[in-house]
């Protein structure tokens, strides 16, 4: 008659049944081994990880809330958890914004043409504030004709505007650097407008009697996919300058298109699908949750704007 071996938590010492212990949580395992054995495991982990970052984004990109209903079934091993994807996504993300949105598409065949395109930027960049400006100073003089423009803001001290008007002299000779002190700070922008936007979803479906968690999920996956979206819409963009086919170019612009359309689509449909409640209903809750965000996140973007340019 075999006699299984009582083995014990190497932690707590407490009696196994399995591979883990229940009163701990610890894995019995070792971690001291050979190299090979430290080489087996990292393919097979990564092999592993890799098949959850596809079962995630798979879904993420073209089933409308379906990741943040099985989340809050329970179903979390098989996709990478909510808030690392958010995390991971709006750190490549912006990274990519600030290497992309800066430049524009140019042939360079020679360092004197680098040099006079960077010339030419400057000056197209100076010629677009200055209509701008004449534009606002119009605007002004509408409702006051002798008013010169103003570039005071309300909420600034004396001393605080002061700086503005120095680092707004300094941004208007080169602005990459208030383009990068923005990329920088944004990221942290959109993390703290995601409890609000789940805060708007829990005013509106307070009837639902979901808590403020599964709220904050829908939160974390919308945002997940309008960021990548928003990379594959801003690639799919530029990339057309750089086709030789003009098929192959109109196709990549056609496809830029629907990547565009899909993005408040897809937050539509994420909204009626998890909250299964009436097209009626769902779109009267769309129009109010995008426009009340939309006015958060306009007055976000302002306020750093202005914080980039101070801190530039």
């Amino acid at each position: 008659m075999d006699t299984a071996v009582q083995q014990y938590c190497d932690n707590c010492h407490t009696s196994l049944q399995g591979d883990f212990c229940h009163q701990c949580g610890q894995e019995k395992k070792s971690y001291i081994r050979n190299v090979s054995g430290v080489v087996s495991e990292f393919f097979g982990e990564f092999s592993n990880w890799d098949a959850r970052v596809w079962r995630t984004l798979l879904p993420l990109w073209f089933r409308p809330g379906y990741l943040s209903s099985r989340y809050v079934q329970g179903h979390r091993v098989p996709y990478v958890p909510p808030l690392r994807l958010y995390l991971f996504t709006s750190i490549i993300a912006f990274l990519i914004f600030a290497k992309l949105l800066p430049d524009t598409p140019v042939n360079i065949t020679s360092p004197e043409r680098t040099a006079l395109q960077q010339t030419e930027d400057i000056e197209q960049g100076r010629k677009i504030l200055s209509e701008v400006m004449a534009e606002v100073k119009h605007d002004l003089q509408q409702d006051q004709q002798q008013t010169p423009f103003d570039s005071r803001i309300s909420f600034l001290s004396d001393d605080a505007q002061q700086q503005f008007d120095t680092k707004l002299a300094a941004i208007i000779a080169n602005p990459k650097l208030a383009i990068n002190k923005f990329f920088s700070l944004a990221p942290q922008m959109m993390f703290l407008l995601l409890p609000l936007f789940a805060l708007l979803l829990k005013l509106l479906y307070i009837r639902s009697e979901r808590y403020f968690m599964e709220h904050l999920i829908v939160a974390l996956h919308s945002h997940s996919f309008i960021l990548q979206m928003s990379v594959f819409y801003l690639a799919l963009s530029l990339l057309p300058a750089h086709i030789s086919w003009p098929w192959l170019a109109t196709a990549v612009s056609h496809l830029a298109e629907l990547a565009f359309i899909w993005m408040p689509l897809y937050l539509l449909l994420c909204q009626k699908f998890y909250y299964r409640q009436s097209w009626g209903k769902t779109l009267v809750k769309f129009w109010l949750t995008s426009s009340l965000y939309m006015v958060l996140a306009m007055s976000a973007v302002m306020g750093l704007i202005v914080l980039s340019i101070l801190w530039a």
